[in-house]
């Protein structure tokens, strides 16, 4: 019994021992807790309150002005602070640079600083606005459209077994006149120039029968004509000539109009913009300028190309393409075949010299010593040039005393001639061992439309 008792005494104290433990080491660990916590706190305190007092005078003390220092300006001069300069401040630049280092430093300096885009309230478009958009690009067609007639050409041939058959050919023309009683209608040649019958369709049974007036091969453009009294009157009151506009200015990513039949579709609509210019190409005794659109192109498109004035900027052509533009739409540049064009319209003669030229760079001047001039390419067998001696590699300087500065100049020059005059040209032979200048007289002709 005793020493049951023993045992739970001995129980008893150890359990005792153990919670006496256990109840020091939680006192031991929170009180230098409690302390680093207050310290922390009381650290806080002091530093924000020292910050506080300090901070003004330090902030004087380290960002103190230097009155000697000048203040960071921008090297950029705008057009307002031109005008701004009094007239003493010109005089003393001038001393040191001339007029066009001048221009060239105003004109860097308004590339370097445009003027700020402010935006007021932004607008969110919808999609009334692109149907609104569309209505008005719908508009500058419809109104360009009254330009443009349907064409067909009815050509007769035979087929394998030799039995008559007829062949239509659709296309669209544009009204380039309306004078002497006949309206007067630009097509491709292609289109009809084997015709047996050309007619200006306005419905399936209304047609005006047209004749071919004249045309140029290498464009393949062609100039026919309908009588006025053949057109019945609703629909003459709905026809309008065509506005050329111009097309040295056009740029690239200008938006653009096709009409006609782009797609190969007469009385169709393309909508594009502008992809390439620059390009050219020569014919006989002239260069032409061609511009690229995005508009895709086929074996049967025709039409012109305007702008969203509705001035027609381009005749697209099928015959004049590059490779590289096979798929795309390309067009002659309206400006350098307004007056081809016009002589079409007139039936005048058509001047011949014969060559086909380059227009010369500045390294080629620079290489032949000439300030001007146009580099012949090739010379046509049999042409007048070709005639007077003019070769392959000749550069032409100057016809009648008028200096050439380009193949267009060129052709202005020798189009205001007449069929048989005998002009002087002054050329630089290059292709003898020694360059030479040489004055040589050729006698114009009439150019037939077989060449």
């Amino acid at each position: 019994m005793s020493d049951k008792k023993q045992d739970n005494n001995d129980f008893e104290f150890i359990k005792e021992q153990v919670i006496v433990k256990k109840h020091r080491k939680f006192k031991k660990w929170i009180l230098p807790f409690l302390m680093t916590v207050l310290m922390a706190v009381l650290f806080g305190i002091i530093a924000a309150a020292t910050f506080c007092i300090t901070e003004p005078r330090l902030y004087k003390l380290l960002h103190k002005e230097n009155p000697n220092k000048a203040p960071v300006t921008s090297p950029t001069v705008d057009s307002e602070d031109e005008e701004e300069l009094s007239p003493e401040e010109p005089d003393t630049i001038t001393k040191d640079k001339d007029e066009k280092e001048l221009e060239k430093e105003h004109a860097e300096a308004d590339v370097q600083k445009p003027n700020p885009v402010i935006v007021e309230k932004s607008i969110e478009a919808d999609i009334n606005d692109y149907i609104t958009m569309y209505e008005e690009i719908k508009s500058i067609a419809y109104n360009s459209s009254k330009s443009i007639v349907k064409v067909s050409s009815i050509i007769k041939e035979k087929d394998w077994f030799g039995n008559p058959v007829e062949r239509e050919v659709k296309t669209t023309g544009l009204v380039i006149a309306d004078m002497n009683g006949e309206l007067l209608i630009l097509v491709s040649l292609d289109r009809v120039k084997e015709a047996n019958n050309i007619a200006v369709v306005f419905t399936d049974t209304v047609k005006a029968d047209a004749v071919l007036q004249d045309y140029e091969n290498e464009l393949n453009l062609a100039v026919i004509a309908v009588k006025r009294i053949d057109v019945p009157e609703i629909f003459m009151n709905s026809i309008t000539v065509a506005e050329l506009g111009e097309s040295f200015s056009i740029a690239n990513g200008t938006p653009v109009i096709a009409l006609g039949n782009p797609n190969g579709h007469p009385g169709s609509m393309e909508v594009g913009m502008i992809t390439s210019r620059g390009s050219s190409v020569s014919i006989t005794d002239n260069r032409l300028d061609l511009f690229n659109t995005d508009i895709l192109n086929n074996e049967n498109s025709d039409g012109v190309i305007v702008n969203l004035k509705g001035e027609v900027i381009g005749i697209i052509t099928r015959t004049l393409k590059e490779d590289t533009n096979e798929k795309l739409s390309t067009a002659i540049g309206i400006s350098k075949i307004k007056s081809i064009i016009q002589r079409m319209a007139n039936k005048a003669p058509k001047i011949y010299f014969g060559i086909k030229t380059e227009d010369m760079t500045d390294t080629a001047k620079r290489k032949h010593e000439v300030e001007n001039g146009i580099y012949v390419e090739v010379v046509k067998a049999n042409s007048p040039a070709f005639e007077a001696g003019i070769k392959n590699g000749d550069i032409i300087l100057e016809v009648d005393s008028q200096t050439v500065v380009s193949t267009n100049r060129f052709y202005d020059i020798i189009s205001e001639c007449k069929s048989g005059q005998a002009v002087s040209v002054k050329i630089k032979r290059t292709s003898t061992s020694a360059e030479k200048d040489i004055d040589i007289k050729v006698t114009l002709t009439e150019k037939s439309n077989s060449k």
